[in-house]
């Protein structure tokens, strides 16, 4: 597995979410408490038009940094702890009901957090040609 599969893997799910969102947006609100109503369908249309675009940019940045994914990663673990601490927090507090699919989702935040941190530490200085060996 590389960094760049990982974005690649962040970005297919948050399209699962933006998929069940779209296809079943009453069941997905369901496992959070929230009841479907003119008020929230109108909430959840925004919400799905932000992560198209988080899943758009994540996508991308393997291509647009390249070599300096790695930056990008450790924000990643930023970006994947945020949903896992609020998640945590709010079911904690009784913002949303406690239930197994929130702490599914709070693990796989967390494993998410785990490998932007573990792909983007390793060194990404590996000699990838006889030409760069003959130079030094």
């Amino acid at each position: 597995m590389s960094l760049k599969l990982v974005f690649r893997i962040f970005a297919g799910v948050g399209a699962l979410f933006v998929v069940g969102g779209t296809l079943a947006p009453e069941a997905m609100m369901d496992g959070y408490g929230f009841t479907m109503d003119e008020g929230m369908i109108t909430m959840l249309n925004f919400m799905i038009g932000m992560q198209l675009i988080i899943i758009l940019v994540t996508w991308q940045l393997p291509d647009w940094l390249g070599d300096n994914l790695s930056k990008a990663g450790l924000t990643y673990v930023v970006i994947s702890l945020i949903p896992a601490v609020q998640g945590l927090y709010l079911m904690f507090t009784g913002g949303v009901p406690a239930s197994t699919q929130g702490y599914i989702e709070t693990v796989v935040w967390c494993v998410f957090a785990t490998l932007f941190f573990v792909y983007s530490k390793q060194d990404n200085n590996v000699i990838t040609s006889e030409e760069e060996i003959e130079t030094k």
